[in-house]
């Protein structure tokens, strides 16, 4: 198929972030976009660095493999709505819920970023579906996490 690149993608160990390997294209940062090309050098796709959603906007730090076929998502910072209630979830009576609830908002961001990925490999105007359905498995995983 002329201009798709197969890829996988899965969440890091640590739940910090997310990885993408291709084997037909090479991944490269440009400005504040990391874009996608195939063996012929051609732009399959490209993402901003940084996000803005609904909740806020927060930057993506990537690490691009040396042979460019591998690249490392973490996102830099929470969304401004989960850090400005940190505080609230810092309650000795309510640990458990906090807790679950932190699990809940990093998965988010991690299946949001994911469905990211996934969306613009899509097309682009894919992401206006996969971003949310990432988003919310993601807070389910992190929820239901111990």
């Amino acid at each position: 198929m002329e201009g798709a690149v197969a890829f996988t993608a899965s969440p890091l160990g640590d739940g910090t972030g997310l990885t993408a390997s291709v084997t037909d294209g090479t991944f490269r940062l440009a400005a504040d976009t990391l874009t996608l090309t195939d063996n012929a050098g051609r732009i399959v796709t490209s993402l901003p660095t940084h996000i803005t959603t609904g909740a806020g906007g927060f930057d993506m730090a990537t690490d691009i493999a040396a042979d460019g076929r591998t690249v490392t998502l973490r996102p830099i910072a929470a969304p401004a709505v989960v850090t400005a209630n940190m505080a609230a979830f810092v309650d000795e009576a309510s640990d458990t819920i906090a807790r679950k609830q932190h699990n809940a908002a990093v998965g988010a961001l991690i299946g949001a970023g994911i469905g990211a990925v996934l969306g613009f490999f899509l097309g682009g105007v894919g992401a206006l579906v996969t971003v949310p359905i990432g988003a919310g498995i993601g807070a389910l995983i992190g929820y239901s996490t111990p």
